[in-house]
C-alpha cells in the first residue's frame, strides 16, 4: 500500500510535505544510465560523448526524434504510476514533472545541451476513457512541467478520436500499429500551431513506443519539424 499524501512520503511513509522525500528520491531516482537518444531504452554503455541509438531504433524508423525519461518502469516507480493513473493520487503529478524537469536539464544524453520544444502537449485520452477516469494523467504531469520549462501548454493540439485497446493486449508489433491506426487527429484550430515547430509530447509511461510513434506520425503529417517525448517512466 502506498502511504497517504501529501502529509508523508508516498514510498516510505516518512512525515513531511514532500510527496516523495529526499531520501527516497535520492535512493530510487538519482541514477542517469546511458539511454538511446530516440526511444530512451537503456544502453550498455556509450562511447565518447556522441548520442547513440539502440538496435530497435536502428531497425525500425520512429516518427519522433528524442525521448527524455525520469526513470525506468520498475519498482517502486511502477507503484507510483499506478497510484496516479488508477488511484487518482494527483499530488504525484507535480513530483513526476519535477523529476522530468531535472532529466530535461541533462538532455537526452549527458553532457549534451538540451534542445527544448516550442510548445508542450499531452497524449490525449479518448472521451470515453476520460469520462471513466475523470482526468488525463499525462495532462496532469504536463501542466506543472510546462511551468517548470517556461513553455506554453496546448492540450487540445491532438484528439484521440476513438478508444483503443491497451497496447499490452496486442501481442505483436503489427497488431499494436493496427490498433493505433487513425487513432489521433489534429483539430483544424490547432493546425497552424504545429507547422514548422518543435513539439514536446508528455506521457506517464512508455512501453513499446507505438502510441508515441502513432501520435508523432500525426504531428509530422501536419508539418511538425521535431518531436521530443517527455515520459516519466520507461519500460526496460
Amino acid at each position: 500500500m502506498l502511504a497517504r499524501m501529501p502529509s508523508c512520503c508516498a514510498l516510505c511513509g516518512r512525515s513531511g510535505k514532500q510527496v516523495i522525500c529526499d531520501g527516497c528520491s535520492g535512493h530510487y531516482f538519482s541514477g542517469r544510465p546511458p539511454r538511446c537518444i530516440q526511444c530512451a531504452n537503456r544502453l550498455p554503455r556509450l562511447d565518447g560523448d556522441n548520442p547513440a541509438l539502440c538496435g530497435n531504433c536502428l531497425k525500425q524508423a520512429r516518427a519522433f526524434d528524442a525521448t527524455i525519461v525520469a526513470c525506468d518502469y520498475t519498482a517502486p516507480a511502477d507503484r507510483l504510476v499506478l497510484a496516479l493513473k488508477f488511484g487518482g493520487q494527483l499530488a504525484l503529478a507535480p513530483a513526476f514533472a519535477q523529476m522530468l524537469f531535472a532529466a530535461s536539464r541533462i538532455g537526452v544524453h549527458p553532457g549534451q545541451q538540451p534542445d527544448l520544444p516550442d510548445i508542450l502537449t499531452a497524449v490525449p485520452l479518448s472521451a470515453q476513457r476520460l469520462q471513466q477516469r475523470g482526468f488525463n494523467q499525462a495532462l496532469e504531469i504536463a501542466r506543472p512541467l510546462a511551468r517548470l520549462l517556461g513553455l506554453g501548454l496546448q492540450h487540445g493540439l491532438l484528439l484521440r478520436q476513438r478508444d483503443t485497446l491497451p497496447q499490452s493486449l496486442a501481442p505483436d508489433l503489427e497488431q499494436r500499429r493496427r490498433n493505433l491506426r487513425q487513432a489521433f487527429i489534429v483539430p483544424p484550430a490547432a493546425m497552424m500551431q504545429i507547422r514548422g515547430r518543435h513539439i514536446g509530447v508528455v506521457d506517464d509511461v512508455m512501453t513499446t513506443g507505438e502510441t508515441l510513434h502513432a501520435l508523432a506520425q500525426t504531428l509530422r503529417r501536419h508539418g511538425a519539424s521535431r518531436i521530443t517525448n517527455f515520459v516519466f517512466a520507461r519500460t526496460p
